[in-house]
């Protein structure tokens, strides 16, 4: 199984069995895996780290504008992770007219300022 496939492909498409004992079990197809080899690559700090693609952030022209008159807002925008970054992009994109655009950054000026997620309020309940 491990020869046939990448070792992304065999991560994402296996299950996992446990048994008791499971040393005295007869492997004649060679399609079990021993956990204790797996323990072992743990313990020397052996580990497969999943590759990330980078979201980039699409900012609103009025929300660049808002850069442009405020330097404080726009350094703390840098400030906040990309997360928090994209949730108030997207809070922002989302409005339809530009009048409620404007509401919305006007809005959240002081929370970015802060250091607050949009949605932090939420998260501690």
């Amino acid at each position: 199984m491990k020869n046939s496939k990448s070792v992304a492909n065999y991560i994402e498409n296996h299950i996992g069995i446990w048994f008791h004992q499971g040393v005295f079990l007869q492997d004649a197809q060679k399609q079990l895996v021993n956990a204790q080899e797996a323990i072992d690559n743990c313990l020397a700090g052996k580990e497969i780290k999943p590759v990330r693609s980078k979201k980039n952030v699409a900012l609103q022209a009025l929300l660049k504008d808002s850069f442009g008159i405020d330097k404080t807002f726009k350094t703390a925008y840098d400030k906040l992770t990309p997360g928090k970054q994209r949730e108030y992009a997207t809070y922002v994109s989302e409005a339809k007219r530009e009048a409620t655009k404007l509401s919305r950054i006007s809005k959240i000026i002081p929370m970015i300022k802060d250091g607050q997620g949009l949605h932090d309020k939420y998260k501690n309940c």
